[in-house]
């Protein structure tokens, strides 16, 4: 059975369990406590609960025999045994809402300030930031990778020890109701709103109904808790300014922005930028990590962290620790050969590859052949099409000189448009098909490449063979 790969630990007993989600243990000892809670067959530890969750392609009760093999000291299943073996059974009407269940019960022990990131863009970097800035102050936990879905972050709540002083919660959504779902049992005490850009079309239909789902985290705030929303999509602060009761503070670059993202400069070992406070002058920030993006990430930290006490002092330490997530603008070189490759081939959507090409540009090298390696933009519905042509266009106008080497069926619109516009190109139908083409562009030369595409089209394979 797939599942997350990291392993959560769990502090609350079968009886406690079976208590918050409505169910009751049918077999073993109510007081017994598990070591972890296991969601993957493959990756039991042992003394652990096996949550035994139904899925679209595979039924965790299918694996349970599995489980107990592997260690597993208990199963919690909404469906009857076979449970041979299992030293404890607890039972409920819905594994999935057991797990949020209990994570809202352990939530209510927590003390600790919980820091929720929502948002299309940049949630998993600004995640990191906050988190490498707060963990200054106090101890911090975070989302590990970006375990942001319905499963992922209940387990991370259910994993944070109560004397954490912070937890950074990444929250994210496909659907509309999923961002509310999470931020029920979440109960965020400061709220981030990084963006509203076309992502998730296919399922949320519009920038409106991105808009309509992005913000379903602020109506879960308590009265007076404060909001940071990002101003570059004018109906995303529209819609939060709706909400009545909270401290909303937008940051971005309107005129009227609470807090105002100023000039931006990068370089390879990573980016400036200005940031004005509330009714303050700027003031220039740096952080270890690359692009346009990594500064409104590490703009929407350096907010967090002034209105919950830090001083300059720790949140610029707390940057310089900041490290980027894998596969999000990770810069690599080559160990022997003069070529610098740009990793951001975790997800892709039209705002972050126009950034994504931008920083390339701005970090190209004197003289270095530019290449840019565009996989499909995935999950944008009916305006695929367009968003596609778009981005071949914008690699006419951002880097004309570059050579392009656009990778999936649907990037087959970005090469066209590129093209069409005077830019040489290479439109190659998968991940592994583009390697041989990347190869041959890059030897010799001194060389920039970026790689961005969707995760479905497995991009990394690209850098893989760039790097070896």
């Amino acid at each position: 059975m797939s599942g997350a790969d990291a392993l959560h630990a769990i502090e609350l007993s079968a009886g406690e369990i079976a208590q918050a989600a409505g169910g009751r243990v049918v077999l073993g000892d109510p007081s017994r406590r598990f070591t972890s809670l296991a969601i993957d067959s493959r990756r039991v530890p042992t003394g652990s609960l096996f949550v035994a969750l139904p899925g679209a392609r595979v039924d965790g009760h299918d694996f349970v025999p599995q489980a107990i093999a592997a260690g597993a000291a208990g199963v919690l299943a909404s469906k009857p045994g076979p449970f041979r073996g299992a030293e404890v059974v607890i039972e409920v009407p819905d594994t999935l809402a057991a797990v949020q269940a209990c994570a809202a019960r352990w939530r209510d022990r927590l003390r600790g300030t919980v820091v929720g990131i929502a948002g299309s863009n940049g949630k998993t970097t600004t995640k990191e930031v906050v988190s490498a800035v707060l963990s200054v102050r106090g101890r911090t936990r975070a989302t590990p990778g970006n375990e942001n879905s319905q499963i992922g972050t209940p387990m991370t709540i259910l994993a944070t020890p109560l004397d954490v002083d912070f937890l950074v919660l990444e929250m994210g959504t496909s659907f509309p109701g999923e961002l509310g779902r999470l931020a029920s049992f979440a109960h965020p005490d400061v709220a981030i709103v990084t963006a509203a850009f076309a992502e998730h079309l296919e399922f949320l239909g519009s920038i409106d109904g991105v808009v309509a789902a992005e913000t379903e985290i602020l109506d879960r705030l308590a009265p007076g808790a404060l909001a940071l929303v990002g101003s570059a999509e004018p109906k995303l602060v529209a819609a939060a300014r709706r909400r009545e009761g909270l401290r909303l503070e937008t940051l971005g670059r309107c005129p009227d922005d609470d807090w105002k993202l100023g000039r931006v400069a990068l370089d390879r070992a990573g980016t400036r930028f200005e940031l004005a406070a509330p009714r303050s002058e700027p003031k220039e920030w740096r952080v270890p990590l690359l692009g346009e993006p990594a500064a409104w990430a590490s703009a929407f930290a350096v907010a967090a962290a002034s209105a919950l006490g830090l001083s300059d002092a720790e949140i610029r330490e707390g940057l310089d620790r900041a490290r980027p997530a894998a596969h999000r603008m990770c810069p690599s070189k080559h160990a022997s050969k003069p070529i610098f490759v740009l990793d951001d081939c975790y997800n892709s959507n039209p705002a972050s590859a126009r950034a994504a090409l931008e920083a390339a540009v701005a970090l190209r090298a004197p003289g270095s052949r530019l290449v840019a390696v565009l996989g499909d933009m995935l999950e944008l519905g009916d305006a695929s099409d367009d968003a596609h042509r778009e981005l071949g266009a914008d690699v006419a106008r951002i880097a004309p000189d570059a050579r392009l080497v656009a990778v999936g069926r649907e990037a087959r619109l970005v090469a066209e448009a590129a093209r069409e516009r005077g830019v040489a190109v290479d439109h190659l139908p998968d991940a592994a098909s583009a390697i041989g083409r990347v190869s041959e562009l890059v030897a010799g030369a001194d060389a920039t490449v970026l790689v961005k595409g969707s995760r479905g089209i497995a991009l990394e394979l690209v850098v893989e063979a760039l790097l070896a």
